[in-house]
């Protein structure tokens, strides 16, 4: 069966998409729709519903159009957009370098985080200590997103600060491109269009299974550390709540959930079992713990139920997710039937393993860095993982060490001289007194 799918975007990537699914993707059926600008809201809205009667799903050619419209409306068929890899980046890099002979060591960029971006340098043998890079960071989400982007590279291109500019955004690149200023698009590979199609056809497939599992995530966001400034702010507490929102409702759209808030810390996503586990690689992984773990002051518990019913999956979820809660957070907790538990769940696979085989040549580093003993170092871990926190009051270790006050300030001072802690506040802990130093360990 012929599936019809729309891509919309700028002409160059849509010509890419249909070059790619001529050659791999027989069954898919394609309709271009052309946008050069950024059009009305309303008048686009129209325009796309009026696909939606006779197309099995659409494709944009990038994040903004599609955060564009998502906001908008309600989606009535599949949407998705060509998501970006560290593939195109280093594409851009080969690119820049064979083709244009840009140094790439002085460059201005955006559309990728700092780790992407150094993991790939790293892949093609260049160091950290090397780079010259300035990197965006506002959102796509600012009101003002286009103008900082264009005024950001611009900026640095003309204080010689860069050689050069890469922009994963089209009206940016032609900005830029118009000012003479050498800069390059993040165009998507083949590889990345393939698995964007792919998606899209295993969507379509769980769309079209009207009897789809019901599946309930339950998701509430951690308490903030004792000592934490924000936990006597209610301002900021409600400003980071908002962010942590942002990228539950972000995640929700890419599972086609329906989110519902629950008092407030809580959120419900209701989604179905096939695009959930097309999305978390069958559960082996929740992207959405490390995205916010990253990109907020906050972590989330997370629990996932399983049920006939959305009332059956409901319940399962919150009781994954109380024991997500128990267990320190930052995890998630799979519940089948009510009872049967299956979890921890993190953002990455296999990281607890990975963990168990460097923790004691950690230790070892550490004491040998440290002139401390690994028993100490040791004792200090078990401390920190007894207690569920990391930051604590010189007295308050000492009383958790056996030892006196005067020894724990020397090994404190032993370890920040080597940066495995730092000093992160001061509190009174008693009505008289002098304030006493809240000391963050990290290790």
């Amino acid at each position: 069966m012929k599936l019809n799918l729309g891509i919309i975007g700028r002409k160059k990537r849509i010509k890419k998409i249909n070059e790619t699914a001529k050659i791999y993707f027989k069954d898919i059926e394609i309709v271009n729709v052309l946008i050069d600008k950024i059009p009305d809201v309303t008048e686009f809205s129209k325009m796309i519903r009026s696909y939606e009667e006779y197309l099995d799903g659409i494709i944009f050619t990038g994040p903004v159009l599609y955060n564009l419209l998502i906001n908008a409306m309600i989606p009535k068929i599949p949407w998705d957009y060509i998501h970006r890899d560290y593939s195109q980046l280093l594409s851009t890099f080969l690119k820049a370098i064979l083709t244009h002979q840009k140094n790439i060591f002085n460059i201005s960029i955006d559309s990728f985080d700092i780790d992407t971006i150094l993991r790939v340098y790293d892949e093609i043998g260049i160091e950290k200590e090397q780079l010259n890079i300035f990197v965006a960071k506002q959102s796509l989400y600012d009101d003002d997103f286009f103008s900082y982007l264009k005024s950001f590279h611009e900026k640095n291109f003309y204080e010689n600060k860069v050689s050069c500019c890469i922009t994963g955004l089209s009206m940016v690149y032609d900005y830029l491109q118009s000012k003479g200023i050498p800069c390059f698009t993040l165009d998507p590979t083949v590889d990345v269009i393939k698995q964007t199609l792919n998606r899209f056809k295993l969507r379509n497939e769980a769309n079209i299974n009207k009897n789809s599992q019901i599946v309930v995530l339950s998701i509430e966001i951690d308490l903030a550390n004792e000592y934490s400034l924000i936990s006597e702010n209610e301002y900021k507490i409600m400003f980071e709540k908002m962010k942590v929102s942002e990228y539950i409702y972000l995640f929700a759209q890419k599972i086609q959930g329906a989110v519902v808030e629950v008092g407030i810390r809580g959120f419900l996503i209701f989604c179905t079992k096939k695009i959930l586990e097309r999305e978390t690689n069958d559960l082996q992984k929740l992207d959405l713990l490390k995205t916010i773990s990253e990109n907020t002051l906050n972590t989330i518990s997370v629990g996932i139920g399983y049920g006939i019913t959305a009332r059956e999956a409901k319940y399962g979820a919150n009781l994954g997710m109380q024991r997500a809660k128990k267990e320190g957070g930052h995890k998630a907790f799979v519940v089948y039937n009510g009872k049967n538990y299956v979890g921890p769940i993190t953002s990455e696979k296999n990281k607890n393993d990975q963990q168990e085989i460097l923790i004691d040549e950690t230790f070892h580093n550490i004491a040998n860095e440290t002139k401390l003993s690994i028993n100490t170092i040791f004792k200090l871990h078990c401390i920190r993982e007894q207690n569920k926190k990391n930051c604590f009051t010189p007295k308050e270790l000492a009383e958790h060490f056996g030892v006196t006050l005067r020894s724990m300030n020397r090994i404190l001072k032993k370890l920040e001289n080597k940066g495995y802690a730092k000093v992160v506040g001061k509190r009174v802990m008693s009505s008289a007194g002098r304030p006493s130093r809240i000391v963050k360990i990290s290790f």
